[in-house]
């Protein structure tokens, strides 16, 4: 088997490739069909990391075919990783730690994160044996969205809108003084939202400062919110109903909260949001700690 960049003309491959790994797996350990018969949704992945970060992925190619696919995101502080997955047909056979292993040598030394699911313990034992050391538990919440809405939601001193591009650095500077990273590059991919599928808010006080932001992807293939960040547990709820509320009536969302924040949790448990699965969000080098509410996203998993 051997190592190679990943092509436009594998997109379709890779698609069927990680629905194929997700659908079995979720399949054969938690009897779930989450993820439907369709694998051309699955093209969301390359088509949209690929526009964020042209050139950042890896194959391994095997007995004529893909056997498997990470994707990665270089950013200023830090190198995010993305999907990891295997052919079902190449289970076992380490390919997921080739693949990992060759991201790691391309980062030279930078730290990296990564949010995987706490579920899978054959990844977990991976990620945990080339170093990457858990920081934070976040809860999965799924909810759909009521036609009508969630209600209005009480003036409580600031204010949530949608982003405007005179907000990138603003946005940029808050993470970074909050948790310590900075990927400027995301924050003008997703405000500029040349691919008609991303959304950004952010939260401002009375004074204008800036108290959070949440984004979200509106896709066919999957609908999620995040990133974000906020202050604290109030802004973050305020925050996610506001966003809810405005782009996902009618539809089901996927979010992730920090597990240790109760107050945002029973908000959303207050919104009829049930759990689904737990995930882990780690780092391997000297990373800044997790500060603040946080909300990672599969897309893109750069943060």
């Amino acid at each position: 088997m051997r190592l190679r960049d990943l092509h436009e003309s594998d997109f379709d491959e890779v698609a069927g490739l990680i629905h194929g790994a997700l659908a079995t797996w979720y399949r054969e350990n938690l009897n779930s069909e989450r993820f439907g018969e369709d694998a051309s949704l699955f093209r969301a992945f390359p088509e949209l990391y690929e526009g964020l970060d042209p050139g950042c992925a890896v194959v391994m190619e095997g007995e004529g075919r893909l056997a498997g696919v990470v994707f990665y995101h270089p950013r200023e502080t830090h190198w995010g990783v993305g999907i990891v997955a295997t052919h079902p047909d190449f289970a076992g056979r380490g390919v997921a730690r080739r693949l990992m292993e060759e991201v790691i040598g391309r980062a030279g030394g930078m730290p990296l994160r990564l949010v995987s699911s706490a579920m899978n313990l054959d990844s977990f034992s991976l990620y945990t044996r080339l170093g990457f050391v858990p920081q934070r538990v976040y809860q999965d919440l799924v909810l759909r969205v009521p036609e009508g809405g969630l209600g209005v939601v009480v003036n409580d001193g600031f204010r949530v809108r949608r982003s405007e591009m005179a907000d990138v650095e603003r946005v940029v500077d808050f993470e970074m003084g909050l948790s310590g990273i900075r990927r400027e590059k995301d924050f003008r991919h997703l405000i500029g939202n040349a691919d008609g599928v991303w959304r950004m808010w952010i939260a401002e006080g009375e004074g204008g400062d800036l108290l959070g932001f949440l984004g979200a992807v509106m896709h066919p293939g999957v609908r999620m919110l995040g990133p974000g960040l906020a202050v604290d547990q109030s802004v973050a709820g305020r925050m996610l109903r506001g966003v809810l509320d405005a782009e996902f009536r009618g539809f089901d969302a996927l979010w992730l909260v920090p597990a240790d924040c109760a107050e945002l949790v029973r908000e959303c448990y207050g919104m009829g949001a049930r759990n689904a699965e737990l995930h882990l969000g780690s780092v391997r080098g000297s990373g800044a700690p997790m500060g603040g509410v946080v909300f990672p996203t599969f897309m893109p998993e750069s943060g």
